[in-house]
């Protein structure tokens, strides 16, 4: 008898849903966060659109469950437009929506040991994953752990004229890890994914994507108090070529002084070897991309934060360099919160994906924020503006200004709207706003008194 392995991971994980009302009778929370949002916008030669989506987001947290140690968590949001039900919002249908995550979870009492079962991401390592199945972490003698991970993929992206997202059903892997103390961590790691469809929607060139498979290494190290170190290393078994390197230094030479060192490389073609959405956009445009940069940081008396921070981007079609600073404050017992921000990003004509004779890409970028939390009402106005080197479809800036209001009802209930107006290089004009009804519950515990 055979089984269809995606098929039998879709039903596991629905069933699952039907055994969280139980678990949420254990101690946990939920929250609900209702959002009605208006949309406006005017473009030269197009007609006025106008769009009004409504949307959910509802999450559960149950702990304590049987014998205690079995907890629940969903999370998940749906969306309607009540404006245009085939709006740009839903991807042209009428309802959408999205399961983030849906499992079970066992903490056993040895080896620091934790089980999982339904729809979960895996966030580890290289490793970084949604996937519709079970895992299993647990610490071993001698400082050694071991985490893995098997079930179908979770298909969530819609891409148009494509039938397929590029994914194929089952995925599988894990990682092997190694801990002294405070000092270092070492980890192995790795993700096979079963054979990807084929495409042959004519929007994409044949080969342009391939099968998700990567094993890399990664590291933490602390040799100072002051010092720290991480980052990873991936490599693509269907490419034979390094895919990604990332790695951070973290200093703290004196009190209130951090200092950060980071450089990023990512070879493109190997890196979104598996992304449909991606692979035909790189295939003959670059390969190689780097990142080096810094920041630091100081914290003045009086809760003000002073901090900037420098980076060079690099690629086959282009370069360039983003630099600037921040300083944001926290005043009134921390009730009110400020800040101004300025960058200016200056790059090669080439850096653009499709490049334009002529044009820049370079533009200085300012903004301001403040916002005002109390006991009864908060609120927050936030500008941001874009001054172009050179203009981009006639404007020469680019600005939103974004406005926040809300009350709290209840300690546990709220409700707030937010009204924003701009202008850019698409939009003539472009008109937001939106109405948000936030609540959050305490699920009472086996022993409590329920109200």
């Amino acid at each position: 008898m055979s089984i269809d392995f995606k098929a039998f991971c879709r039903v596991f994980s629905a069933l699952l849903l039907a055994v969280l009302p139980t678990a949420v009778l254990a101690d946990g929370s939920a929250e609900s966060t209702t959002i009605l949002r208006f949309q406006q916008d005017t473009h030269a030669g197009f007609q006025t659109r106008t769009m009004v989506p409504l949307t959910e987001f509802f999450g559960v947290d149950a702990d304590g469950a049987g014998d205690g140690n079995l907890s629940a968590h969903l999370y998940g949001w749906g969306r309607l437009d009540l404006a245009d039900h085939n709006s740009a919002y839903n991807g042209g249908e009428g309802v959408n929506g999205a399961l983030d995550y849906a499992y079970l979870q066992y903490r056993f009492k040895q080896a620091n040991a934790t089980a999982r079962a339904g729809r979960f991401s895996i966030m580890e390592g290289i490793l970084n994953e949604q996937v519709d199945g079970v895992s299993y972490r647990s610490d071993l003698p001698y400082g050694f752990g071991v985490s893995s991970f098997g079930g179908a993929n979770v298909h969530s992206a819609k891409i148009i004229g494509a039938h397929t997202d590029g994914k194929g059903d089952g995925i599988f892997g894990g990682r092997i890890n190694y801990r002294k103390g405070g000092l270092l961590e070492l980890g192995i790691s790795g993700v096979y994914e079963s054979d990807a469809p084929t495409v042959s929607s004519p929007n994409f060139l044949p080969g342009t994507f391939g099968n998700h498979r990567l094993v890399g290494a990664d590291i933490w190290l602390r040799p100072l108090d002051a010092m720290q170190i991480s980052g990873h290393t991936s490599y693509n078994t269907e490419t034979g070529r390094v895919a990604e390197h990332s790695y951070l230094l973290q200093v703290t030479p004196v009190k209130d002084l951090v200092l950060t060192v980071n450089y990023d490389e990512q070879h493109d073609r190997d890196f979104f070897y598996s992304s449909l959405l991606f692979a035909d956009m790189v295939r003959n445009l670059n390969q190689n991309s780097r990142a080096a940069g810094g920041s630091a940081t100081y914290t003045l008396p009086g809760n003000v934060e002073l901090s900037g921070d420098y980076k060079h981007y690099r690629r086959d079609i282009g370069q360039a360099d983003r630099f600037g600073g921040e300083l944001r404050g926290n005043f009134l017992d921390k009730t009110l919160k400020g800040g101004f921000d300025y960058h200016y990003l200056r790059s090669s004509a080439d850096f653009a994906i499709v490049a334009i004779a002529g044009a820049s890409g370079s533009y200085h970028e300012a903004r301001a924020w403040a916002m005002r939390d109390t006991a009864s009402y908060f609120a927050s106005l936030d500008l941001i503006g874009y001054f172009f080197k050179k203009q981009v479809e006639g404007k020469d800036t680019a600005w939103e200004s974004v406005g926040s209001l809300g009350y709290h009802v209840t300690p546990r209930l709220s409700v707030s709207g937010d009204l924003s107006y701009g202008q850019s290089a698409q939009y003539d004009d472009e008109l937001k706003g939106l109405l948000r009804l936030t609540y959050n519950l305490e699920l009472p515990g086996k022993g409590d008194l329920k109200r």
